[in-house]
């Protein structure tokens, strides 16, 4: 009977081990989408700012010979109080602006590797919960996506495999001392 037993755990430990591998891999493909969709709206976010920047440059343009640093300042020492504050709008879509053009340029520059070094140190986590409430989730069968899965999937599986050989072995060695104690 304990044979019986002991397969049947055995058993359910492979198949355990078979769904999360499974379920690493198919997050794992996700990666590579998740960039793309992030890229898009990177870009989305880009063109907005743009566009909204675009119409102080050409205020700037037409009374202060296309600088937009002029037009800032003509708006900070203005004695009208909410022109004042205004420029606190026109500098913060400036600085929104050329952040967003670095993070486009970074990303779109890019390989896939140097994209999640990219993102693990530069993630905006604001923009990433906008793309994750979003997300639209495909199974794209290209070769990044795959190795990316794949890769995930191992070494997810291999730390799991020797986190609970240390739990076991932590498990084995106190019932050890335990025993020893008791005689």
């Amino acid at each position: 009977m304990e044979t019986h037993s002991m397969f049947i755990v055995r058993g359910l430990k492979n198949l355990l081990d078979k769904l999360f591998f499974a379920s690493c891999l198919l997050l794992g493909i996700q990666i590579p989408n998740f960039i793309i969709q992030y890229q898009q709206n990177i870009s989305a976010h880009y063109q907005e700012v743009a566009s909204q920047l675009q119409q102080y440059q050409f205020i700037a343009d037409r009374f202060y010979a296309g600088n937009i640093q002029e037009l800032l300042l003509g708006h900070r020492t203005n004695a009208v109080a909410a022109i004042r504050a205004e420029a606190q709008v026109i500098s913060d879509l400036i600085q929104r602006n050329e952040y967003l053009q670095r993070e486009v340029s970074a990303l779109q520059e890019k390989g896939l590797v140097a994209q999640l070094l990219h993102l693990a140190e530069h993630l905006d986590v604001k923009l990433a919960n906008e793309v994750l409430l979003n997300y639209s989730i495909s199974v794209p069968l290209n070769s990044e996506a795959i190795i990316v899965g794949l890769v995930l999937a191992f070494l997810a599986s291999i730390a799991v495999h020797i986190l609970f050989a240390a739990l076991l072995f932590l498990f084995r060695f106190k019932a050890s001392r335990l025993k020893r104690i008791a005689l």
